[in-house]
């Protein structure tokens, strides 16, 4: 089941993050995003497996933050959860921004599957556990369809 992020999901939510993530946010960052952001969980059997933290702005969005726990990836969880919770957006998005990095390829095929593409590179951007630096890749997804909608 995906629906929105509560305050008693993020314990949950903050240790996948500390499993997927050489540089987590912390709890209270995942507290504001519950009351800040659209935040949403996948759950199953009872268990918050998955997390995607949207940014609703005037007629975009951000994807900000999204994790899989490890031992769920792999299983198409991801795309269900970044689906849905795209569809779950009240503003209708033209466009969809998020920043990933270079060496993240699961998560790369994943945006691709879902319709983002690449639009520009951030070098030098994430910092790495071994203190040097990895590239962003920005990428976009083009609502079309609701766009379309503006006209009909």
């Amino acid at each position: 089941m995906i629906r929105l992020m509560n305050a008693a999901d993020v314990a949950s939510v903050a240790e996948i993050e500390k499993l997927v993530q050489s540089h987590p946010w912390n709890k209270k960052q995942f507290e504001e995003a519950v009351e800040g952001y659209q935040s949403t969980v996948l759950e199953q059997n009872g268990v918050v497996q998955a997390f995607c933290i949207l940014q609703p702005v005037l007629d975009e969005a951000n994807l900000l933050l999204m994790a899989v726990h490890p031992s769920q990836q792999g299983k198409g969880l991801g795309y269900q959860l970044l689906d849905q919770s795209v569809a779950m957006l009240k503003n209708n998005p033209v466009q969809i921004f998020l920043e990933v990095r270079e060496g993240n390829t699961a998560a790369i095929k994943l945006y691709e599957k879902a319709d983002f593409h690449q639009i520009d590179l951030r070098k030098n951007y994430y910092p790495k556990a071994d203190g040097t630096r990895e590239h962003a890749i920005i990428m976009v997804k083009s609502c079309t369809d609701d766009f379309s909608k503006l006209f009909n």
